[in-house]
């Protein structure tokens, strides 16, 4: 029997710019200019029993608006079990490749779905009980006042309160990835520790694009290179630290929050 089972998907991708969604949650949004081959972490996509969607997309380069003949992207499910804190490998489902682009085809993108099944013991806050949020008024306004009040709580150091708004984000994080409380607690101080040692809260991009994810549920701000909008950075080092928020509207309630 599988005491915790952890979902990765294992992927490579070259030349474009790629998103990997599972149950329409993205898991990796990556632009690859020569090749990447890694693997991420999903369980916190997979929020019920049985039947899992994956869509995979590909898109070009930076300032390009056609697939590049070597853009490709190719993936699969792995499943292990982490009881006990034990890596044991259990099954890996079928690989997928994205088709390749035909010198004279001009394709603006390439998408594919797949499905695979998955058996969770946890359960998770579902975003998918929230409104529709293309349907609320002023959405997007309500997306920027939720991000510059992240943004003044970080940069105001207020840090208790910056976590008591993540902290659905944080619990879902936590019973997906079978965390203890020491781990969890570790992942929120490494942030607040960088911002209090060179890291500063930064200003949305202006190249920042409102994207809805969750079959509607979901909004955040992404970069036009699918990056996260809100950000970290430290001049001296020159490293970003990206803050990829999800916000979601409880039924009842006005105001977003983080999921």
């Amino acid at each position: 029997m599988i005491r915790e089972p952890y979902y990765t998907i294992d992927f490579s991708a070259s030349a474009c710019n790629f998103e990997i969604l599972i149950n329409d949650i993205p898991v990796i949004s990556m632009e690859v200019k020569g090749q990447v081959a890694t693997n991420v972490p999903i369980n916190y996509a997979i929020y019920k029993n049985g039947g899992q969607n994956i869509t995979a997309r590909i898109m070009p380069l930076a300032g390009e608006i056609n697939l590049d003949t070597a853009a490709g992207l190719k993936y699969n499910v792995r499943l292990f079990d982490v009881f006990n804190n034990e890596f044991k490998f259990i099954e890996d489902f079928p690989i997928t490749e994205l088709p390749k682009v035909e010198k004279e085809s001009k394709k603006p993108f390439i998408t594919n779905s797949t499905e695979f099944s998955a058996e969770i013991p946890y359960s998770l806050t579902k975003w998918n009980d929230g409104e529709d949020l293309e349907d609320v008024k002023n959405v997007k306004e309500k997306l920027i006042a939720s991000y510059n009040y992240l943004s003044t709580l970080i940069k105001t150091e207020k840090y208790d309160e910056f976590v008591e708004k993540i902290k659905n984000r944080e619990k879902n994080m936590a019973t997906s990835m079978y965390l203890s409380n020491a781990e969890s607690n570790a992942r929120i101080n490494s942030l607040i520790n960088d911002a209090k040692n060179g890291f500063k809260i930064m200003p949305l991009p202006q190249d920042t694009v409102m994207k809805f994810y969750g079959y509607g549920k979901l909004a955040t701000f992404k970069k036009l290179n699918g990056e996260p909008a809100l950000y970290l950075y430290n001049a001296e080092t020159q490293e970003e630290l990206m803050l990829d928020q999800m916000f979601y509207l409880p039924k009842g309630k006005t105001e977003l929050e983080v999921i």
